[in-house]
């Protein structure tokens, strides 16, 4: 009978020696997992990335086109024009401005072709389908694109128009009554000797007084001649200015008026020197005017005194006085504005007209009353001929 052998249980229960290999595999699987588990985690975080990469990129391109669309808004709503011209010279964008103020059609034009649908009347402004327009253009960069801006300016420069012509017409009121001024003496003279010339007369004096009303006749022609020339642009005719002989032909064409009113005039000049330069009638027509002011200050036999010096070798001197009535206080600092007068008769311009022409002269003229009673007037005119004799300093 065969004997069957009995193992302890326990001995049956203890496993079986694990090789190396096989640890090594284990080991190796286990890092496989690991690595498995550490890429899925990073193609999930870049999966994640690149989504929200791509909703930020689809919001740029919203907002992107949302500012485009804003720009083009704003381009059409522009009250100027908005050209872009390429590096061919062809037009490829325009607003509706642009394409109202140039007529259409522009996109595809050549921008030569549309500028010659008008003219330039200078280097930017365009004269086109009866506006007037301000182009300015604006390089783009390296593209070779351009910008070119237009402005309607055809009310801006109807206004100029319309301000220029009113101060061209004040302009010409001004000179007018300048012109009126000034030969108001000489034809008032005038007529004074041809009511004289209307007595018995002998032939001398006849003849001086006809001489006397050639002069102021000329002298007249003169100032109409210099007043046109200057309406015309050309100036007035100016040039070496003797200031004894103004002052002497100045109380020449005051004559009638001086010996109407028998007034008594001295003169106490430096002499043939100096020279001014500037306008011999317009100069002997402002003498002239101050002369007749005194004479108007005068109430009888008014006493006049002309008196002209050197000062620093510069400047001529020039004063008249009259034992008149002076200045009042408060006129005194108007006495040379336009149109202020203290007198009932007059019109406010005689001694506005003679500021102006000495202004005009580089001088100054200053208006005060004498002490001992009269007004007196100084003129200060630069001079271009120094006397020889030394200069009087005050």
């Amino acid at each position: 009978m065969e004997v069957m052998e009995f193992k302890d249980h326990a001995t049956l229960a203890q496993p079986e020696p694990i090789s190396l290999e096989q640890a090594t595999l284990a080991r190796a699987g286990e890092a496989l997992e690991a690595t498995h588990a550490a890429m899925a985690q990073q193609i999930a975080r870049l999966t994640a990335e690149l989504e929200a990469a791509r909703l930020a990129r689809r919001e740029e391109h919203a907002e992107r086109g949302r500012l485009l669309t804003r720009l083009a808004s704003l381009l059409d709503a522009l009250p100027g024009g908005v050209v872009i011209v390429d590096s061919t010279g062809r037009i490829t964008e325009s607003n509706p401005q642009a394409e109202r103020l140039l007529g259409e059609p522009l996109e595809g034009e050549e921008w030569s072709a549309v500028e010659a649908r008008g003219y330039y009347p200078d280097d930017t402004t365009l004269e086109i389908h009866g506006r007037r327009l301000s182009v300015e253009a604006t390089h783009l960069g390296d593209n070779g694109e351009t910008v070119v801006l237009l402005s309607d300016i055809t009310r801006h420069h109807t206004v100029q128009d319309e301000a220029s012509r009113k101060q061209r017409l004040v302009a010409l009121g001004e000179m007018a009554a300048r012109l009126a001024h000034q030969i108001r003496t000489p034809l008032s003279s005038t007529l004074l000797y041809l009511t004289l010339m209307e007595s018995d007369l002998p032939k001398a004096q006849r003849q001086n007084i006809c001489s006397d009303v050639r002069s102021h006749l000329q002298h007249m022609e003169a100032l109409i001649t210099s007043m046109l020339g200057f309406v015309k642009g050309h100036g007035k005719v100016t040039g070496p200015v003797g200031l004894e002989a103004a002052l002497a032909d100045a109380v020449q064409s005051c004559t009638a008026d001086i010996e109407g009113q028998q007034a008594a005039v001295t003169i106490k000049s430096c002499g043939p020197e100096p020279h001014l330069e500037g306008s011999y009638d317009d100069l002997v027509a402002a003498f002239s005017n101050l002369i007749t002011n005194a004479l108007d200050a005068s109430a009888t036999q008014p006493n006049i005194t002309i008196s002209s010096r050197i000062r620093n070798n510069r400047l001529a001197v020039i004063q008249i006085a009259d034992r008149g009535c002076g200045i009042p206080a408060e006129a005194i600092d108007r006495i040379f504005d336009p149109f202020f007068t203290t007198r009932a008769e007059g019109n406010g311009l005689g001694l506005a007209v003679v500021a102006g022409t000495i202004t005009q002269h580089g001088g100054t003229i200053r208006a005060a009353n004498r002490p001992g009673g009269g007004a007196e007037f100084t003129i200060l005119l630069p001079i271009t001929l120094a006397p020889e004799t030394p200069a009087e300093v005050v």
